[in-house]
């Protein structure tokens, strides 16, 4: 690169670069300023709310950090021996907690606007929730709904949009800005009255497919954590992508003999699931802790 006086070894120089082709070319800038950056209004907005403290909602009701949702037990009463489909009726509880957190509200949003999903179902939401305060403001009237499904909010008279912001939602803000950077998501509740459970899930690389195709498949990775009254602490750790399942327990050496003798009914489990057991592993622990 020709510079327009001579150069020594360590010196910095500001460069603006024009044009890429038929090679990279620089424009020398002498003796100039640093660049002051410059964010939009929502940038400056996202950076206001990551940098305050973290509060925590008011409401009960409303999705913890962390936590979305996560106050009622997803089953009345633990499982017995005999009871139709219990795996099934937890899933859909773990579901219905995730998909009512308010951590997918924007897009169920978008749902309901092309008719996909109904008030009722958003209204439960932890965002959808705050228009109960709305309907308590003085000067507001309730929040009617047409029998079309149209949805109109009442605005207050003197309105803050200095701080627009209900503190409730700054902290599921928050929590929804840190699932779409690392597309993380942690929950943690009871699976029934006294029986606590940890779930993390986080995406990780894609798997590229054999051959030439450029074809690449999400790779999935879950763990469960929670300390059984029988067997104890039990760790859980799925990895799941196109090839398969990989399973890898880790439990007290006692309770892992358990889990192998039992390993058969959760091969058949995945396999009528359409489910393919790639590996499993069986571990024994005995520095694991309760949760």
């Amino acid at each position: 690169m020709k510079l327009p006086r001579s150069a020594h070894p360590g010196e910095t120089f500001n460069l603006i670069f024009l044009s890429r082709a038929p090679k990279p070319t620089f424009g020398f800038v002498a003796d100039s300023p640093p660049l002051a950056s410059q964010l939009s209004e929502t940038g400056r907005f996202i950076s206001t709310l990551l940098q305050q403290p973290l509060l925590l909602p008011s409401d009960s009701r409303s999705a913890q950090p962390n936590q979305p949702n996560a106050a009622a037990p997803l089953l009345s009463a633990p499982p017995r021996e005999g009871t139709p489909a219990p795996h099934t009726q937890l899933a859909q509880g773990l579901m219905q907690a995730i998909s009512s957190s308010g951590l997918f509200y924007e897009f169920h949003l978008a749902q309901w606007a092309a008719g996909k999903r109904s008030l009722r179902s958003l209204l439960l939401e932890p965002q959808g929730r705050l228009s109960e305060n709305l309907s308590q403001s003085p000067g507001t009237a309730s929040l009617p709904a047409s029998p079309g499904g149209e949805l109109r909010l009442p605005v207050p008279p003197h309105q803050d949009y200095s701080n627009p912001m209900h503190r409730d939602i700054q902290a599921l803000l928050r929590q929804q800005l840190d699932v779409l950077e690392n597309g993380h998501l942690q929950w943690q509740g009871e699976i029934w009255p006294g029986q606590t459970i940890e779930w993390d899930t986080v995406g990780e690389k894609m798997d590229e497919s054999e051959g030439d195709s450029t074809t690449r498949y999400p790779v999935w990775k879950t763990s469960v954590r929670l300390s059984l009254p029988n067997l104890g602490f039990i760790s859980a750790v799925l990895r799941l992508g196109e090839s398969g399942v990989e399973v890898r327990l880790a439990a007290t050496e006692s309770s892992a003999a358990i889990l192998r003798a039992g390993a058969e009914h959760l091969f058949a489990g995945l396999n009528s699931a359409g489910i393919r057991l790639s590996s499993m592993g069986i571990e024994a622990d005995e520095k694991a802790e309760s949760v």
